[in-house]
């Protein structure tokens, strides 16, 4: 029998016609994780060796949250040692592709579309985002590391570190059970929460991007989110576009999509070679370099490298807020499904797209 508030949350969202689904976990495993997750949680003694471990990580995180290719460089650099965790690949893919967003903003086309308060307060949003996502996961991962490494759970510090309750319970779960994909989505959840929360809600008062800007990207497809695949240049894409960036559950199902996507057996694995030989700069033309140039050249699109288009931003403060309180149970309905497109190529899709924008360049 359906528990009818999930039936009803999963009815609002519909995967598409060409959409796999299977469950994933069962109703009762649900009700249990969220159970857990509200629970008044226990007083916390954090020991000497708690707080020197939460200094050193939080210094990691520092220095590593310098910009968008530091960030990406980290999350692969974690999935190298760490296979098991699958969102780590998947965040350096979406990763990289935040940083082909951060620098189209100084390209021909989008240079010229924005003012340039436009493209700065685009820019701060991108790289508000990908920044906080990162100082809110790395700290897990890197907790993640420390257990492995020494048979230790450290979690009780993810309050410490303002991580949702809810990725304790996930990660709890993980420990014992092992389950790669919940733990990925549990991880795809908290992120998207976390930014709708913590940024997302008072996005207009903090940083200043207005509506019309998210409609610029729902009709440039600026939010596609493109996985170079393939034995050899020049690579296939892989990926989606993603509409309504402003809903949270939209985002949700679409981080499951790309998760699908990436691990998908025709893809994962040359899409991983791509990644670990190729390393990442902020410019399209580290997957079409036929295409992009990191230079301005008549030929070709200019893509330029994050370094030479941005400065990197001073250090940010946002709320601590926990999305999870409150939340009612249906919030861990993604949990019940993973969703695999059958149709994922975009290559056709970007050549036919690039190609109108290079003729349109030397005309």
């Amino acid at each position: 029998m359906t528990f009818s508030p999930f039936q009803k949350f999963l009815n609002l969202i519909k995967t598409g016609n060409n959409d796999h689904t299977r469950p994933l976990l069962k109703e009762k495993s649900i009700c249990e994780l969220y159970n857990i997750a509200i629970q008044e949680p226990a007083p916390i003694v954090n020991f000497p060796q708690d707080l020197e471990l939460y200094e050193r990580i939080m210094m990691k995180v520092k220095d590593a949250n310098l910009n968008n290719v530091t960030r990406t460089a980290c999350y692969i650099d974690f999935f190298k040692k760490h296979p098991e965790i699958h969102w780590s690949f998947l965040a350096h893919m979406v990763s990289r592709n935040a940083g082909y967003h951060m620098t189209d903003l100084r390209n021909n086309l989008l240079s010229h579309v924005l003012s340039k308060k436009g493209q700065n307060a685009f820019f701060s949003f991108l790289e508000l985002c990908n920044a906080a996502i990162f100082q809110d996961a790395y700290p897990q991962l890197l907790l993640y590391e420390q257990w492995k490494r020494t048979g230790h759970a450290s979690f009780h510090l993810l309050k410490k570190f303002n991580v949702s309750i809810f990725m304790k319970s996930i990660w709890n779960d993980y420990l014992t059970t092992g389950n790669e994909q919940v733990l990925t989505i549990g991880l795809i959840m908290n992120e998207q929460h976390m930014i709708q929360k913590r940024i997302l809600t008072g996005m207009k008062k903090s940083i200043g991007v207005e509506e019309w800007l998210f409609l610029l990207q729902d009709r440039l497809e600026f939010a596609s989110i493109l996985f170079p695949y393939g034995k050899h240049s020049p690579f296939s894409l892989a990926g989606l576009s993603l509409s309504h960036f402003e809903q949270v559950n939209r985002r949700i199902l679409f981080g499951k999509k790309l998760y699908g996507i990436l691990f998908h057996r025709s893809v994962f694995p040359s899409s991983y070679s791509y990644a670990i030989h190729h390393s990442h700069s902020g410019s399209r033309a580290d997957y079409w370099p036929h295409i992009y140039s990191k230079e301005d050249k008549k030929t070709r699109l200019y893509s330029p490298t994050l370094s030479s288009a941005w400065d990197n931003m001073p250090s940010f403060t946002i709320s601590p807020s926990d999305w999870f309180a409150d939340q009612p149970i249906e919030v861990m309905a993604p949990l019940m499904t993973m969703v695999i497109p059958d149709r994922f190529s975009m290559t056709k899709k970007w050549k036919g797209l690039t190609s109108i924008l290079v003729n349109l360049k030397r005309d």
